[in-house]
């Protein structure tokens, strides 16, 4: 009973190992994919915003440079910052930024070291924020190291950007008079980003379903496999060795129909280890009784033989065991010649005693047979150690009579070949 638990216990856990071994490192690899890509996806659409903040800034720059050729300057006129610009005063025209803006969606700003003089940028009113201040982080980056800084972090009148900065400078010494900040609400971006990172989430999730389906359904037809394979086992350690083995088996092309194909023809070799005499090949006298067991419920008709080989203890006595059994074999083939293109079996019943069943045949048919098969041993010649010997056989046969056993039957046959061996043998008595 524990044994019968445990292969129960085997047999549940093969296909929950196997979709662990397959589906469980694909999943791992599906989730960290995801996560590798979702992050790369982020630091790509990043680097990209970047760039195109830094597009911006470079456009803004040239576009001022070619409306007001000439150097920057910032003076304090009315208490208020003025920029200037090849002459002309810069910071309080909007059209150039205002317009840029339209185009591409992005803040611009112009500092004044860290005052904002020209910006597109409007606090929760709608007015403009001119004349606010850049954090003290970004002035000292940006204009206090002379560096420009990307930042994915900006906080601008509570709203949260992502931004560019680089300074600016006067044309003629280089003296940095202020900054350009571009700046796009992180909302935009990180939606793109999630819209992106989203899609990909899609395709991986897809792309692991349908892998995972057809790994279910190669799994589901592995175990299928092996458990036909089980089953066909178990019914041959029931002595059940006429169980046939499932065709989707024995068809694979792959290793596991080679496992199929090795245990049928194992089942072939137990077969005939069990069934089969090993000396002569015949059935062996388990088999034949089961046999005629079958026979039996058929219902058909049938006679039965025994024949004994004559005087073969001086076979074995004179010439030795070795002698007696090339004969045992060689009476082996012409019996099972003799019932070539018939219904019935040869099979050893013991010794130099054969059994020989003629299915759908009566006591007539029976002994013309066996006087046929009498004739081909008497007229065939044995040779053994470069000496010919001749070897005869005296059968008894009894036709099966309904109500009468089959032990009561081969007994009968039995009698009547013991009435051949006292008149002579050598001949064939019904």
């Amino acid at each position: 009973m524990k044994l019968a638990r445990a292969t129960k216990k085997g047999n549940r856990s093969f296909y929950l190992e196997f979709m662990m071994m397959t589906l469980v490192p694909l999943i791992v690899c599906g989730i960290v994919m995801m996560m590798v890509c979702s992050r790369a996806v982020d630091m790509s659409m990043t680097t990209e915003a970047e760039d195109n903040l830094k597009n911006v800034a470079v456009t803004v720059l040239a576009a001022y440079e070619q409306a007001y050729p000439g150097k920057y300057e910032a003076a304090l006129e009315d208490g208020a910052i003025k920029l200037y610009k090849g002459g002309t005063v810069i910071s309080d025209d909007f059209v150039l930024v205002d317009g840029i803006k339209e185009k591409s969606g992005v803040d611009i700003t112009i500092f004044g070291v860290d005052t904002r003089l020209i910006t597109t940028l409007k606090d929760s009113s709608g007015e403009r924020m001119t004349m606010s201040v850049a954090s003290e982080k970004i002035v000292d980056d940006v204009y206090g190291r002379h560096s420009p800084r990307f930042y994915n972090n900006v906080s601008i009148g509570g709203v949260e950007y992502y931004a560019y900065y680089a300074p600016v400078d006067e044309e003629a010494d280089g003296k940095c008079i202020g900054m350009i900040g571009i700046a796009k609400p992180a909302t935009v971006i990180k939606q793109s980003i999630n819209r992106s990172v989203r899609n990909n989430l899609i395709v991986m999730v897809l792309a692991i379903l349908i892998t995972s389906f057809f790994i279910t359904r190669f799994a589901s037809n592995l175990v299928t496999i092996v458990k036909l394979m089980l089953d066909f086992m178990k019914e041959l350690g029931e002595n059940k060795l006429d169980a046939k083995i499932d065709a989707r088996v024995v068809q694979r092309e792959d290793e596991l129909g080679e496992m199929g194909r090795n245990l049928k023809n194992l089942q072939i070799a137990l077969r005939r280890l069990i069934e089969r005499d090993v000396l002569t090949g015949l059935f062996n006298r388990r088999s034949a009784e089961k046999r005629i067991d079958e026979i039996e419920e058929s219902g058909v008709k049938y006679s039965v033989a025994i024949g004994d080989i004559d005087h073969f203890k001086n076979f074995n006595d004179t010439f030795g065991h070795e002698c007696g059994d090339v004969v045992l074999r060689e009476v082996a083939h012409l019996l099972n010649e003799g019932m070539s293109g018939r219904e019935g079996f040869v099979a050893r019943w013991g010794g130099e005693e054969f059994l020989l069943v003629f299915v759908n045949c009566g006591i007539e048919e029976a002994r013309d047979a066996l006087m046929i098969i009498r004739q081909a041993l008497h007229d065939n010649e044995v040779e053994y150690d470069m000496q010919i010997h001749k070897v005869t056989m005296t059968f008894g046969a009894a036709e099966k009579v309904p109500g009468v056993a089959i032990n009561h039957l081969i007994r009968a046959a039995d009698d009547k070949l013991y009435e051949g061996k006292q008149s002579g043998r050598d001949r064939v008595i019904v």
